[in-house]
C-alpha cells in the first residue's frame, strides 16, 4: 500500500464518522458522522446566501481525523508560518516541535505544510504556496490556538504586505454545491463536505468531496463518481498568484497510483495526462 492509498482509506474512515446525520434515523457511511440535519442545513443556507460573509469558510479538514493526513517530520516551526499564524492571533510555543513538510514551490521556492500535531487535537494547520512576483498564498485552518476558524480560509500576500483574506472571493467563484443541492443530498443521507489534503505535499491542489450513506445508495448524477460512492465538489488549485476553482483537472495535478481507494477508472473529473 502506498501513501496515497493509505491517505484515502483514512479519509474514508474520517468521513464515515463525520457525516451529517438526520435526527429521525441513524445513517451509516464509509467515512463521516457529526452534524445533525437542522444544524447542517442552517450552515449550508448561510454559506450560500452570504458567501461574502467574512466568517464563512471553505470546507475544512475532517472533524474526526483533523490534521492526521499531514505528512512530514517534526521540527521547529518555519519562520514564514510563524509570522502568518502569529498575525492571525495564534499563541505559539517557540520551543515546540511541530509537523513540517517542505514542498517544492514556484520558481525554485520552497513551500511548507505544517500542523502542531496530527489528529483532532491540532491547534493549527497551514499550507503555503509560492507564486510569481513575490506573491504567496496560504490555506489555513485554526482549531483553538486560541483562535478558531469556520472551516478552511484562504489568504494571499503580495510582496511585503500582510496576507489578505480572500476566502469570500474564492467562495463566490466556487463550484461547490449550492444550498438547495446540498439539502437534497443531505436528505438522501450524503455527508457534509470535507477536504482531501493528502496530496498537498506533492501538488498545489485541494479536493472537496462528500459521501453517501452506504446503506442508502444514491442515483448517479453530474457530481457522483467512484460508482456513485462519492460526490464531487470541485478542486481548488493554486495558480501562481491566485486560488482558482476547477470542475476538472489534468491527471498531472491529481496523480493516481492505481491502488487508491478512489477508483482511477471511474473519476471523470481527472482527465488527460
Amino acid at each position: 500500500m502506498d501513501d496515497n492509498d493509505a491517505h484515502m482509506k483514512k479519509v474514508r474512515i474520517s468521513l464515515r464518522m463525520q457525516r451529517a446525520v438526520p435526527t429521525r434515523k441513524e445513517h451509516r457511511s464509509r467515512f463521516h458522522r457529526g452534524l445533525t440535519l437542522p444544524v447542517f442545513l442552517v450552515s449550508l443556507l448561510a454559506c450560500s446566501a452570504s458567501a461574502m460573509d467574512a466568517d464563512v469558510g471553505l470546507p475544512g479538514l475532517p472533524r474526526v481525523s483533523g490534521s492526521a493526513d499531514t505528512h512530514g517530520s517534526y521540527g521547529p516551526l518555519p519562520e514564514e508560518a510563524k509570522r502568518v499564524l502569529s498575525g492571525l492571533g495564534c499563541s505559539l510555543d517557540d520551543t515546540a516541535k511541530v509537523l513540517v513538510a517542505y514542498v517544492p514551490g514556484e520558481a525554485g521556492n520552497r513551500d511548507v505544510m505544517v500542523t502542531d500535531t496530527r489528529g483532532t487535537n491540532y491547534r493549527y494547520w497551514l499550507r503555503s504556496f509560492s507564486g510569481s512576483d513575490g506573491t504567496v498564498g496560504y490555506l489555513v485552518q485554526l482549531n483553538g490556538c486560541p483562535v478558531s476558524t469556520d472551516g478552511m480560509r484562504a489568504y494571499i500576500a503580495r510582496g511585503s504586505a500582510a496576507p489578505q483574506d480572500v476566502t469570500a472571493s474564492v467562495l463566490a467563484k466556487s463550484s461547490l454545491p449550492d444550498a438547495v443541492t446540498m439539502a437534497s443530498y443531505t436528505e438522501a443521507g450524503v455527508s457534509d463536505l470535507a477536504a482531501l489534503t493528502g496530496q498537498l505535499d506533492t501538488v498545489p491542489v485541494v479536493r472537496w468531496v462528500a459521501e453517501p450513506d452506504v446503506d442508502r445508495p444514491i442515483a448517479k448524477d453530474a457530481r457522483t463518481f467512484d460508482h456513485t460512492s462519492l460526490v464531487h465538489a470541485g478542486f481548488l488549485v493554486w495558480e501562481k498568484d491566485r486560488f482558482t476553482f476547477h470542475w476538472t483537472i489534468p491527471a498531472s495535478l491529481w496523480p493516481c497510483s492505481g491502488s487508491q481507494t478512489i477508483s482511477c477508472n471511474d473519476d471523470p473529473f481527472v482527465k488527460g495526462p
